[in-house]
């Protein structure tokens, strides 16, 4: 049999009396959803002679939780990854003269190294009175020129990759890799080759290479820079024993 749903009295309406059950200012109980004398937080139905098993929530609790807000127009809807036409170039010229670039600075290891174990005599030698730390004038030019061409190199990187994001652009990449990151070059990190080709794989599905080919030459110029410190180190001191300047 179904039930049908009373308005619910005010609250001044009606109270309960000692046995729990509803009674109103005028002596009377009519049949309606009143406060649960179980105690629940729901309300009972009493059928104007007896309390019943129907239970329902307050109306003004189903309103309350009908009038919560919804999602903000806000809210994070994820976005598409940008994709590119297919058969976009994603290789080219300037992104291999960026990933390439850094073997120069190999080439100055020797420039960079000149004089230094004279260095390291000299630095070990408690009676040196030498005024630049055993560098003759030509170790300290070879110094200045090897640490000049350093910076003229990241100072190229950078510009080749300003050129190489717009190159990106404008062969439909949107918000490809910054450029900017460039300026890490400035300490020998390669953040630009490697950022621009996990992006460039993003959204084309190639153009992975460049990120390989700098990680191998990051690790390639550590391993050959730290042999040729330990080799030039062994050798000063080498130098320094057979001279006797080493005690």
């Amino acid at each position: 049999m179904g039930i049908v749903c009373l308005p619910r009295p005010s609250e001044r309406d009606h109270v309960s009396d000692s046995t729990g059950n509803p009674t109103t200012s005028s002596g009377s109980t009519p049949p309606g959803w009143h406060a649960d004398p179980a105690g629940s937080p729901q309300l009972r139905w009493w059928d104007g002679t007896q309390w019943t098993e129907h239970l329902q929530w307050p109306h003004a609790g189903a309103q309350a939780a009908s009038s919560y807000p919804s999602a903000p127009a806000y809210a994070f809807t994820p976005q598409p990854i940008a994709t590119v036409p297919p058969g976009a170039p994603v290789y080219g010229p300037l992104i291999w003269a960026i990933t390439l670039m850094p073997l120069l600075n190999l080439l100055l290891l020797p420039l960079s190294f000149t004089e230094f174990d004279r260095g390291i005599t000299e630095a070990t030698n408690p009676y040196s009175s030498s005024t630049y730390g055993g560098y003759s004038t030509a170790g300290l030019l070879a110094q200045g020129i090897s640490t000049l061409l350093t910076f003229a190199i990241a100072a190229a990187i950078i510009v080749l990759s300003y050129f190489d994001h717009r190159w990106l652009r404008r062969n439909g990449f949107v918000r490809p890799f910054h450029w900017a990151w460039s300026f890490f070059a400035l300490v020998g990190a390669p953040v630009y080759a490697i950022g621009r080709s996990v992006i460039a794989r993003r959204r084309s599905g190639r153009g992975i290479a460049p990120m390989w080919v700098s990680i191998a030459l990051y690790a390639l110029s550590w391993i050959i820079s730290i042999i040729v410190v330990i080799v030039v180190i062994q050798a000063a001191f080498n130098s320094a024993v057979l001279t006797g300047s080493y005690t």
